[in-house]
C-alpha cells in the first residue's frame, strides 16, 4: 500500500460504522500492520433525515455525495456503503474498490406478530418506504395499507413500538444482524426471496476508492470476496440498463451456483403496471456485467 494508515470513509449511523468495523477486521487480515483511522462525514442524506424530509427527496446521491467528494479530494482513502445505496453512476475517477463477502440478501418483517397472523388481518397496516417492497407486497397482499417513514433502522424500530396501531416494518436482514437492535417482544419473520425479492446489492458492502489508487486497488482486490463481486456486478448492470434509481421498483437477485454459473433474476415494475414483470438469466459467472445488462434488454423489449 502506498501509506500505513488508511483513512475510512463512513456515515455515523450505527450500521454504517457497524461495517466500518467489518471491513477493518477483513483489512487486517489483509495486511496486519495497516493503521485504520475512521473518518465520520455527515451526509446531505443525513441532514434531510434528520429534518424529516419527503421519501422522494432522499435519493441515493444524497447519502453518497459527501463521501465521494472527499475521495476524489484526497481526505479519505476510501468510502463504505451499503451496495444497495450506492448508485450506479459514480463520479468519473471513482470506482468499487472491493466487496466484502455478502450478508443474507432477504427483507424481513419485524411486526408485533408472526407473518401469518398479520396477513390474516383484513388490512394490515406495514411500515416501509420502498416502492419496491410495496409492489411486491400488494401482488399477495392487496388490502394492505402502507405508512411511509424514513430514518435509519434503530429509529424506524422505535417508531412501531410507538405506534400500536402499525402491525410491522419491513426492513433487510442484513442490517438487523450487523447492528443487532433490541426486538425484544417483536416477531422477525424472513421474507422469501420469491415474494419479496431484494434491491440489487442488497446485503454487500461495497468498498469505493480513486481508480488511481493502484496499490491500494490491489489491497482491497486482495479481500474481495469473488463470488459477492460478481452478483454484485450483475445486479448493477441490470439497474443501470434498466434505469434503477433509489426510488424504482426494482427487484434482483444474482446467485452463482458451482462456482462457475451465474443465475440472475428479476422482477420490474413499469409505470401504470399492477403486476411485475419478471424475468431470468443464466450464464458464466465471468460476464456478470453483460448478463445484467442482457436480462435489462429483455425485459424492457417485453415492456415497449
Amino acid at each position: 500500500m502506498e501509506h500505513r494508515k488508511i483513512r475510512i470513509g463512513t456515515r455515523g449511523s450505527g450500521l454504517a460504522l457497524a461495517q466500518v468495523e467489518l471491513f477493518k477486521q477483513a483489512l487486517t487480515v489483509t495486511d496486519a500492520d495497516v493503521e485504520p483511522e475512521i473518518v465520520v462525514i455527515t451526509t446531505t442524506g443525513d441532514r434531510l433525515q434528520q429534518r424529516d424530509a419527503k421519501p422522494d427527496t432522499l435519493t441515493k446521491a444524497v447519502f453518497t455525495k459527501e463521501l465521494e467528494e472527499a475521495l476524489l479530494a484526497g481526505e479519505i482513502d476510501v468510502a463504505i456503503h451499503s451496495a444497495k445505496d450506492l448508485p450506479v453512476e459514480m463520479p468519473d475517477g471513482l470506482v468499487i474498490g472491493g466487496v466484502l463477502s455478502r450478508a443474507p440478501v432477504n427483507d424481513v418483517l419485524v411486526a408485533r406478530a408472526p407473518l401469518g397472523e398479520i396477513v390474516a388481518k383484513k388490512n394490515p397496516r406495514i411500515v416501509t418506504g420502498s416502492a419496491r417492497r410495496r409492489r411486491q407486497w400488494l401482488e399477495q397482499y392487496p388490502g394492505t395499507e402502507f405508512v411511509t417513514i424514513r430514518g435509519n433502522l434503530d429509529t424506524r424500530v422505535r417508531k412501531l413500538r410507538e405506534h400500536p396501531e402499525w402491525d410491522g416494518v419491513i426492513l433487510a436482514q442484513a442490517g438487523l444482524e450487523r447492528l443487532r437492535p433490541d426486538l425484544g417482544g417483536l416477531a422477525v419473520s424472513i421474507l422469501p426471496t420469491a415474494f419479496i425479492k431484494p434491491a440489487p446489492g442488497q446485503g454487500a458492502i461495497a468498498i469505493q476508492c480513486a481508480a488511481d489508487r493502484h496499490e491500494l486497488s490491489r489491497c482491497l482486490r486482495m479481500l474481495t470476496h469473488r463470488p459477492s463481486l460478481a452478483r454484485l456486478r450483475a445486479e448493477r448492470a441490470l439497474s443501470r440498463a434498466i434505469g434503477g434509481g433509489c426510488h424504482a421498483p426494482l427487484g434482483a437477485l444474482a446467485r452463482i451456483y458451482d462456482g462457475v454459473c451465474l443465475h440472475l433474476s428479476a422482477v420490474h415494475y413499469a409505470d401504470g403496471e399492477r403486476a411485475g414483470q419478471r424475468a431470468r438469466i443464466t450464464g458464466s459467472a465471468l460476464r456478470a456485467a453483460e448478463l445484467g445488462q442482457e436480462l435489462a434488454r429483455r425485459m424492457l423489449a417485453r415492456e415497449s
